[in-house]
Formats: structure tokens, C-alpha cells, sequence
């Protein structure tokens, strides 16, 4: 018998497929239901059973939560606040993990463990120290602060990644640019980091998308509305629907968080498997 290249088939399988069959069909139902809410009127939503469709399609519900709702607003500093952050914490992240990975020396590898500590602190235990610290450097309730602490928000895990990229690159890299002269940082800018490209794409997207979702930070060091993200902003917009009955505003506002966040995941998901997996391949 030919083989196929796959594992058999195994009873569990099918158990697993279900799962996660029912776990996709839950998370689409929830996405349709918030964009059939977005298109009703608040009158509409509160009278009507909820799951019946809307009457029409009122996509000018979109435009006013985008205007009278400040939705734009607060997605023009997600925007802002998630790409700055975000390119600041991967530029720091390669030119951190090139010498851990790269350079031999006596403690890389304790360098290394210091870093991933980062990713087993629970937050519960930083936020009041990053509050005080954020507040003497006189950073409290403005975007460069929250940019600041997104950017080292995602070090650990992106420091963490390009390691585990950049060891999979040979040595004679380094050795034949040592030859033609070049010394460690035109080594890494002309070399290592035009190589990187799966790595960087990986730790981008994902940094981006945690940027994009973080809540409880921006909730801490946020207190101004126009300078809210849209996790804020939408928390904001919650606590208007359960006094004011604006709940469409609120679905609406939703499906503009949400839309961006499945297309970059939907269109860049092959580059962050690849770059996750990558470093798998050497130790």
C-alpha cells in the first residue's frame, strides 16, 4: 500500500472536529447576531425578538456612531497608539534578540529567562508600580505614555520568537561578513535583518493585534475621552446603552473594532504560523 503521509484516523478525531466545528459555528452565530443588531433601530432592537432580522439595511447607523458616537475618534488613537507601539516594541525586540541569539557569551541564555519572566508576571501585579511610574515621568493620561507601555507590554514574547528565528540562520553569515569588514550592527542591518522577514511579520501582526484589543492598561492610564482607544471607547459607549438605550451605537462600534482585527488575521495568518514555527526547527 502507498503511503499517504497522514496519521490514520482515529476516533477522537472525529470528537475533536465536532469540537471545534460547534466552537466556529458559536463564534459566527455571536458575529452575525452583533451585525443584525447593528442595522435595526434602538427602537426596533428593544421591541423585536432577538435574533429577528432587521427590517433594512441601515448602514447610515455605522456613520452616526462613526461621528455623533466619536468612534472615529477613538479609532484614529487605536490606530495611532497600536502602530507606534507596535513598530517601537518589534525594532527594540530585533536589536535585543540579535546578540542573545547571535553573540556567544557566558549569560545570553540568563539574558534570555530574564526576558521570558515578563511573560509570568500577571498584571495584576505591575499595574500599580507602572501607574506611579508612568505618573513621575509625567506620561499619565497621554497617547506617548500608552504607547510606551504597549511597546514593553510585548518585548517578552517578541524578543522571545526572533531568538528562536534568528538561530536557525547559519553562522557563516556573521563569519563572511567578518571577512569583507563589516562589523556586529552593519552585520545585523545588511544581513541578519533583511532575512528576518517571516519572524518580523509574526511578532508585528501579533503585537499589533494585542495592541489593538488591550483593555485594562488604557483603562488605568486613559482618562480623557479623546484620547480613549476603542476598547475604551466602546466600554464607554456599554455604559451610555444601559442608561441611555443606545445599543445600536454600541453594535455597530463593535463590528468597526472587530472588522479590522479579522482581516489582518484572515489575509497575514499564514506569516504568523510561519514565523512562529520557524524557530522549532533549531534549538
Amino acid at each position: 500500500m502507498r503511503a499517504t503521509g497522514r496519521a490514520p484516523f482515529r476516533t477522537y478525531h472525529l470528537a475533536l472536529y465536532l469540537f471545534l466545528v460547534c466552537f466556529a459555528f458559536s463564534s459566527l452565530s455571536a458575529f452575525l447576531w452583533v451585525f443584525n443588531a447593528s442595522l435595526k433601530t434602538n427602537r426596533e432592537f428593544l421591541t423585536t425578538a432577538p435574533w429577528s432580522l432587521a427590517d433594512g439595511w441601515r448602514w447610515s447607523n455605522y456613520v452616526t456612531a462613526w461621528t455623533n458616537a466619536s468612534i472615529g475618534d477613538f479609532f484614529l488613537n487605536s490606530v495611532l497608539v497600536s502602530v507606534c507601539a507596535t513598530v517601537l516594541g518589534v525594532a527594540v525586540a530585533a536589536f535585543a534578540a540579535y546578540p542573545i541569539a547571535r553573540v556567544e557569551f557566558k549569560v545570553n541564555n540568563l539574558v534570555l529567562m530574564v526576558f521570558l519572566l515578563g511573560l509570568m508576571v500577571p498584571w495584576m501585579v505591575t499595574f500599580i508600580p507602572l501607574y506611579m511610574t508612568v505618573d513621575d515621568v509625567g506620561l499619565l493620561d497621554s497617547r506617548l505614555g500608552l504607547i510606551l507601555v504597549y511597546a514593553t507590554y510585548n518585548l517578552p514574547l517578541n524578543i522571545f520568537v526572533l531568538v528562536g528565528f534568528m538561530k536557525t540562520l547559519p553562522r557563516e553569515l556573521e563569519e563572511s561578513a567578518a571577512v569583507d569588514g563589516a562589523g556586529p550592527t552593519r552585520t545585523f542591518l545588511k544581513i541578519i535583518l533583511p532575512l528576518l522577514g517571516p519572524g518580523l511579520a509574526s511578532v508585528t501582526i501579533l503585537s499589533f493585534l494585542n495592541n489593538w484589543n488591550e483593555f485594562f492598561y488604557g483603562l488605568v492610564l486613559i482618562h480623557t475621552p479623546g484620547k480613549m482607544t476603542l476598547p475604551l471607547g466602546l466600554f464607554q459607549l456599554g455604559q451610555a446603552a444601559d442608561y441611555g438605550t443606545n445599543w445600536v451605537a454600541l453594535f455597530s462600534g463593535i463590528m468597526i473594532t472587530s472588522v479590522p482585527v479579522l482581516l489582518v488575521f484572515a489575509f497575514m495568518q499564514r506569516h504568523i504560523t510561519r514565523g512562529l514555527t520557524a524557530g522549532a526547527i533549531k534549538g
